[in-house]
């Protein structure tokens, strides 16, 4: 996903906007739902350390392999951002997120987008008439999300996606807004949702 997404993010900057927010945008959807439809079923396409955070809360898996989880996403995204690296050595951000206005839009955007996120996977992956559309509608979401915010914000609800990007282009300033708005949205979504299945 981060090798895919902020790859598009970076050729559209380094070819004069060719591919633009809308094509970033079907970019990571299009990723996401691919990665969700073929590998959901194997090993659960945890692709997301927030999203995971939330199912490890929901006791939906061990923390054993919550931990393993993130781990990897976050190894995966470094990987990605390296690659990406060598084939554009001159690109300064490497299709980092980062803020177009203040930090607080930001953060408020990203805590929207990344709750907005967490119910529609909770709902597709829980509710049977729903669940072999999950995919597509967890893709869908993304890129709706990353086309209309992602200009703002860098839409980029998944820790790890901005983990890659940030530590490689050596551009940690915003890390912890990124970290924190998706794992604390998550959260709450979590915690309404064990509410209404009391």
């Amino acid at each position: 996903m981060v090798f895919f997404g902020t790859g598009s993010i970076i050729v559209s900057k380094e070819c004069n906007g060719i591919i633009q927010a809308f094509g970033i945008g079907i970019v990571f959807g299009l990723t996401v739902w691919i990665l969700v439809h073929f590998f959901g079923k194997i090993t659960d396409c945890h692709i997301n350390p927030a999203v995971t955070i939330g199912f490890l809360c929901l006791k939906q898996i061990t923390f054993r392999k919550a931990v393993l989880y993130i781990v990897f996403q976050l190894s995966g995204a470094l990987l990605a951002s390296l690659l990406l690296k060598l084939i554009f050595p001159v690109n300064q951000n490497l299709g980092n997120t980062i803020p177009s206005g203040s930090w607080q839009e930001s953060f408020l955007l990203e805590f929207f987008l990344s709750f907005v996120l967490m119910l529609v996977i909770l709902v597709t992956t829980t509710q049977k008439p729903l669940l072999k559309f999950a995919s597509f509608l967890i893709g869908f979401t993304v890129f709706l999300e990353a086309w209309l915010a992602g200009p703002i914000c860098g839409a980029s609800m998944n820790p790890a996606r901005s983990f890659g990007p940030a530590l490689v282009s050596n551009h940690m300033d915003f890390i912890l807004l990124y970290f924190l708005a998706p794992i604390l949205a998550m959260l709450l979504v979590v915690l309404f949702w064990k509410k209404c299945k009391k």
